[in-house]
């Protein structure tokens, strides 16, 4: 018996011990383990660092490549608007440099400027009249011209005309002026529009021997005011004129000695003279003429100017 109890004993302390084997193993293990656990967590701690840092460089370089763009981009902006300046500034020059050259063309159709002016003298009925007009305005197709008479003459006090800039006539003059009927004042306005037939050409360039036919009609419309109250009357008109280049002549007036084109006009159904008019690319302008309308006939000529 007591052999038998021994055994038992035996038995179970070699089953005590291999209980405490597996749990010391299996502490172990877990031991192990956790240690390669920590170990994976520093590492995983520390690419993230890695990343973060990475992260903050890469921002860092996109902010100060979104500022380089800024900047490039207001650079092209500013080389763009540079850009713009120079073509109108070439467009401007180019535009000189035609006016220019045209300039240098004897007999060229002339291209007036805002503020140029000139100054007519005359005589009528033993009476000097100045006749100032001013360039006041321009559009695309015409000139305006601002013109006034000192003393009033035949009652007119000022017009305004416009002028083809194609060829320098006039498409409608707008004026006022008053006259005496019966020891009465009344003022009076007037619009005459113009319109043209040319054969044989335009004017302008003017070439000594150059002829043409030129046909002119136009309509008066004129306001009269007579105790308060407005009376309207309408005229229509048409005559055509021959003109010809018939030399260059110097031409001396107040406003000094110019070399001139000097031009005929006549009715072309009468075959009466009815203008010479000397022309100066100088003055811009006719610098004397004279009208065989009139009796006896009016000369008129250039006193100052400014073009």
């Amino acid at each position: 018996m007591k052999m038998k109890g021994e055994k038992m004993s035996i038995t179970k302390i070699g089953v005590t011990l291999l209980i405490v084997g597996l749990v010391v193993g299996v502490v172990a293990g877990y031991g192990t383990g956790f240690i390669l656990y920590q170990q994976q967590i520093s590492q995983l701690e520390s690419d993230i660092s890695t990343l973060q840092s990475s992260m903050t460089a890469l921002n860092s370089t996109l902010q100060n490549v979104q500022a380089d763009l800024s900047s490039t981009q207001t650079a092209l902006s500013e080389a763009q608007a540079d850009v713009t300046s120079l073509q109108t500034q070439l467009a401007d020059t180019q535009a000189l440099l035609a006016e220019a050259q045209a300039e240098l063309i004897p007999g060229r159709l002339p291209i007036l400027h805002v503020e140029d002016w000139w100054i007519m003298e005359f005589v009528s009925n033993e009476t000097t009249y100045t006749m100032t007009q001013n360039v006041t305005g321009e559009d695309p197709n015409y000139y305006i011209v601002y013109s006034e008479y000192d003393p009033p003459f035949q009652g007119m006090y000022n017009e305004t005309d416009w002028i083809d800039k194609s060829t320098i006539d006039p498409v409608r003059m707008q004026g006022q002026g008053e006259y005496t009927y019966d020891n009465t004042t009344i003022p009076y306005t007037y619009n005459i529009t113009f319109s043209y037939i040319y054969q044989g050409g335009v004017l302008f360039p003017l070439i000594v021997g150059k002829e043409l036919n030129q046909t002119e009609t136009y309509t008066v419309t004129s306001t009269m005011i007579i105790d308060g109250t407005p009376y309207t009357h309408e005229d229509n008109y048409t005559y055509t004129y021959t003109l010809e280049v018939e030399a260059i002549e110097n031409v001396t007036v107040p406003a000094g000695t110019f070399t001139c084109f000097k031009i005929d006009m006549w009715n072309a159904t009468s075959g009466d003279l009815i203008y010479t008019m000397w022309y100066s690319d100088e003055a811009k302008t006719w610098v004397k003429y004279i009208d065989y309308t009139t009796t006896p006939e009016t000369t008129y000529e250039l006193k100052d100017y400014s073009v």
